[in-house]
């Protein structure tokens, strides 16, 4: 199969008219940073691989599961011996579901499951990864239909799996609050209202709505808020809009101030100067200088 190479950009060429590649990698393998605007999972079956994302290199030993989410930069290296799995398949098969638009505005770049027989998610996440290879290989009827069923109830169990919940909503993994009252009794409640932060940006949701939303008065709340995710919930807010921002900015043609009001931003100007604190740049010179990686 064909690989074509746009800067740092993959073109993924997908079989049968699918939106579906599965590949089984044998022996020594290795390609230079790139991103493409597909998911991207790996499972090593014998042997080991790595995968660099940005600053940070991860060894996945034998069965070990790494989910890239599509427009990640990212460095792949196998040994001489070994197997891996690769999945790719069309980011858009989630995004075309409501439920899950607002979940991967927030997804990592990186996601990796440690092979783990005991834990539930891992074998579940496992047995369904083997599940594609299988209908990949026989292509019975419906067998793009089975794929499409099989990637659904992945990500379905991903995103109800404690430990992504904690990476995506907390942005720490596996944050540990120092504040006994915030146990296992909130964890749900404060996952329930982030969710419900990232389905409403576009809203301007207030400290008091959101406090109103858990359940508590406003400065318990606060105070609450903080202490699981690690930052005051404007600061939250915003992270969680500049990031959508960014995604617009990357995936669409919509002016500035059309991104600015979808994102959640009272105005273009907030927006432009809210960009810049963060980027150093304004988003008209974001979008301009990752244009090189959409062609």
């Amino acid at each position: 199969m064909k690989k074509i190479f746009s800067g740092f950009r993959e073109n993924i060429t997908y079989p049968d008219s699918s939106n579906f590649r599965v590949l089984i990698q044998k022996n020594t393998y290795h390609i230079n940073a790139h991103w493409h605007p597909c998911v991207e999972i790996i499972l090593p079956l014998t042997g080991t691989y790595q995968v660099t994302v940005e600053d940070s290199t991860y060894d996945l030993a034998k069965g070990d599961i790494m989910f890239l989410h599509s427009g990640t930069l990212h460095e792949l290296s196998g040994p001489a011996k070994g197997e891996r799995l690769i999945f790719q398949f069309d980011v858009e098969i989630l995004y075309s579901l409501r439920e899950f638009q607002s979940l991967l505005f927030s997804f990592p770049s990186t996601f990796m499951l440690k092979r783990n027989l005991k834990d539930p998610t891992y074998t579940a996440a496992e047995g369904l990864l083997l599940s594609i290879i299988m209908e990949a290989r026989h292509k019975k009827i419906l067998w793009e239909a089975g794929l499409y069923s099989l990637v659904l109830q992945l990500y379905t169990l991903l995103f109800r799996s404690s430990a992504l919940q904690m990476q995506v909503f907390s942005g720490k993994e596996g944050n540990k609050s120092e504040n006994p009252q915030v146990g296992h009794q909130y964890q749900e409640k404060f996952l329930a209202v982030c969710r419900y932060l990232n389905q409403n940006l576009s809203s301007q949701i207030t400290l008091d709505e959101a406090a109103a939303y858990a359940g508590f008065s406003k400065f318990y709340f606060s105070r609450l808020f903080k202490d699981f995710v690690g930052k005051s919930f404007t600061q939250y807010l915003t992270a969680q809009r500049l990031h959508k921002a960014k995604l617009l900015l990357l995936t669409t043609q919509a002016s500035i101030t059309d991104i600015a009001m979808e994102a959640g931003f009272n105005s273009s100007s907030t927006f432009n100067r809210v960009f810049y604190q963060s980027e150093k740049m304004s988003p008209s010179e974001f979008r301009i200088s990752h244009a090189k990686f959409k062609n």
